[in-house]
């Protein structure tokens, strides 16, 4: 008899992290089987299970991917790009991508993302244009600060009222990136160096190099609406929630151990909802 599945959410991605770092998992330890309903626990669930810090069966054996299934398969398949068929209400763009036509290619998909947004999500305004211009900043981030590229993606879905996009690496992470700059050796954990690499003009290539400014446009995207964000890289979480979210409400957290750097921004026009992810 199979156990019934449970919303994958962050909290839930945590607990398994933890779980999993104390050696508490395994196969005769089946957990709950999940099924994701947000664009953020799931693609950091499989960060964590690229990155060797979830079984190698967590995907196949704990998900129900239902409508995320073909993302899976290919982010699985390593797909340089992908679109739901169709709505495109949701997909994924990689930071390396090949041929001659890969910045035509990355336009097109913030094309892709900005007619979610606002067709779909129904966000106001020129919100939909400032939180493509925030995903465009975070997928340079990934070029120059993560040291591998290659793994870089960011990612989005859009469902009436709500809005969610995702950039990931499994790169050097925010301290040892931060720690290239003399400024920002004294930096004593990730906790810390999340802290620094949000505030507008914080960069590893100094405060004089106009660089930094990469988390402004999300922050004025989501002005006037309701927001939940997390970062995370290493063993810890900056998180923030409320209306017109900033940093004087963040807090940051102890979570389990993760490569790189991770971001998910989730916005709502609206009231809130579950909505299957797919």
């Amino acid at each position: 008899m199979s156990l019934p599945s449970v919303p994958l959410t962050f909290s839930a991605v945590d607990e398994l992290g933890f779980a999993a770092a104390r050696g508490l998992v395994g196969p005769t330890q089946m957990p709950n089987l999940y099924s994701p309903k947000q664009l953020g626990p799931l693609l950091e669930f499989l960060l964590l299970a690229e990155g060797g810090y979830l079984p190698p069966y967590a995907v196949s054996a704990w998900l129900v991917p239902n409508g995320a299934a073909p993302m899976i398969q290919a982010i699985h398949d390593n797909r340089e790009q992908w679109l739901s068929p169709g709505n495109r209400r949701m997909g994924f763009i990689r930071a390396i991508r090949q041929g001659p036509n890969a910045d035509s290619l990355f336009t097109s998909f913030l094309m892709d993302v900005q007619r979610a947004a606002r067709d779909v999500a129904q966000l106001p305004g020129t919100t939909p244009g400032q939180l493509a211009a925030a995903m465009e900043e975070l997928e340079n981030n990934i070029h120059e600060h993560s040291d591998a590229a290659q793994t870089g993606l960011v990612a989005f879905r859009a469902a009436r009222g709500i809005f969610e996009f995702v950039a990931a690496d499994r790169g050097i992470g925010i301290l040892t990136s931060l720690r290239k700059c003399p400024a920002y050796l004294g930096l004593s954990d990730c906790g810390a160096a999340l802290e620094s690499a949000l505030k507008d003009g914080t960069s590893r290539f100094g405060s004089d190099s106009s660089r930094g400014h990469g988390f402004r446009p999300i922050f004025l995207g989501l002005a006037n609406l309701q927001g939940s964000l997390r970062f995370r890289s290493g063993d810890h979480a900056l998180l923030m929630d409320g209306t017109s979210p900033d940093l004087t409400t963040a807090q940051l957290a102890q979570k389990p151990p993760i490569d790189g750097f991770f971001a998910s921004i989730r916005c709502l026009a609206g009231g809130s909802n579950l909505q299957q992810v797919g």
